[in-house]
């Protein structure tokens, strides 16, 4: 057995589905990385937050929330990702 190549940290694979935000994915399969990902929230009436984990994707600029093993608050916000791209 030879090793071909070793992932660097975490990294899995998604679909473009756009969960979370309106739906309206392409479908595109992703390998999403931890430096691809970015908290966003959505809130109520009431001023209470739900914190989600997001990635956008890179064919059509679509938003999808994905389940990852990461806190999404320690995570940058959109804004602060951008930046970094």
């Amino acid at each position: 057995m030879k090793l071909l190549e070793k992932e660097k940290g975490w990294a899995k694979q998604f679909k473009c589905t756009g969960k979370g935000n309106k739906d309206g994915g392409c479908g595109a399969k992703l390998l999403i990385e931890e430096s691809d990902l970015f908290q966003t929230y959505s809130s109520d009436m009431n001023g209470d937050q739900e914190w989600f984990i997001t990635f956008k994707c890179i064919e059509c600029g679509v938003l999808t929330d994905i389940e990852a093993p990461f806190n999404a608050r320690l995570l940058p916000t959109y804004e602060e990702w951008k930046k970094r791209q």
